[in-house]
């Protein structure tokens, strides 16, 4: 392994080895600060428990207030996919889907960033990764989201409603193309996308501030 792993004085956690840095601007649209990478790499040894920074797995997710997000065990399955143990520039890049464009990101890359959040809301929706979202795997997702506050007639009215809303072909299914095309009314480039603590507001590709998913 290159790359400096020795701890900043100010912070419990190792420095980012220089591969990792390396990777991610390389791979991760849009660009990704060298600010911003250090946070992940300081949230992902603190997940892994054991500052351990190769890797980390699927169980040290389920430990603090990350295990009361009932829609964990779901993200988590987009994030490892068949895997048990995840490397950080996956953990980074999984997360990069949802960092917000600058105010000088190419239109391009926005879109891109568009189709992979639409992708993995979709592999959420999909419980049994067939290709296609069912009334099964709608009440699968509504129950998760709802249950501490609607009763299962109310649960099934919703996951009704969804079915007839985005099923275009009258299939009682919903395909990829369904789905895109009932998310066209929204703005994906702003949605699902949080405020990193330390980054506020929209960047200017400075390096400053800076809009992104993360795991609190």
């Amino acid at each position: 392994m290159g790359g400096c792993c020795c701890r900043n004085p100010t912070s419990p956690y190792p420095t980012v080895p220089m591969e990792f840095m390396d990777s991610l601007k390389i791979l991760a649209p849009p660009p990704v600060k060298p600010t911003q990478i250090q946070y992940l790499y300081n949230r992902f040894c603190q997940i892994s428990g054991e500052y351990r920074p190769n890797q980390v797995q699927k169980y040290n997710f389920y430990s603090g207030l990350l295990s009361l997000n009932p829609l964990l065990p779901t993200i988590l399955n987009c994030m490892f996919g068949d895997k048990n143990v995840i490397t950080f520039v996956e953990f980074a890049m999984f997360l990069s889907t949802f960092q917000a464009h600058s105010l000088k990101t190419k239109r391009g890359v926005k879109n891109e960033g568009k189709d992979r959040k639409l992708n993995y809301l979709f592999s959420m929706y999909d419980h049994n990764k067939d290709g296609r979202i069912t009334k099964v795997d709608l009440v699968i997702i509504v129950h998760k989201l709802f249950a501490h506050m609607m009763d299962h007639l109310q649960i099934m009215r919703i996951v009704d409603t969804m079915m007839t809303e985005m099923d275009c072909t009258d299939t009682n299914q919903i395909t990829f193309r369904d789905f895109c095309k009932a998310f066209e009314v929204f703005d994906m480039a702003e949605m699902m996308v949080t405020f990193i603590p330390e980054f506020r507001g929209r960047s200017n590709d400075d390096g400053k501030s800076s809009k992104w998913f993360c795991w609190k």
